[in-house]
């Protein structure tokens, strides 16, 4: 984890979140799909994994609320 340059953010409860630190190029697992993702580190009261709309358009991805679903395509 890379240290935090002193940055922070509005949370999705509209607090605003000290940046803890950056961690780049993680895998995460998607059923059998793996994909690079960088993360910002907050303080959270428990552990939520957010996906930006960078990451979004990046995999082409739709999310289907109504059938509680991530559609995307992964590249390699």
């Amino acid at each position: 984890m890379n240290p935090a340059d002193g940055s922070s953010i509005v949370a999705v409860d509209q607090a605003k979140k000290k940046v803890l630190g950056f961690v780049r190029g993680a895998p995460l697992a998607i059923t059998d799909v793996r994909v690079s993702v960088n993360f910002m580190v907050i303080d959270a009261p428990r552990a939520v994994l957010l996906i930006g709309t960078d990451w979004l358009r990046r995999y082409s991805a739709d999310l289907l609320f109504s059938k509680k679903k991530l559609v995307f395509e992964s590249r390699g």
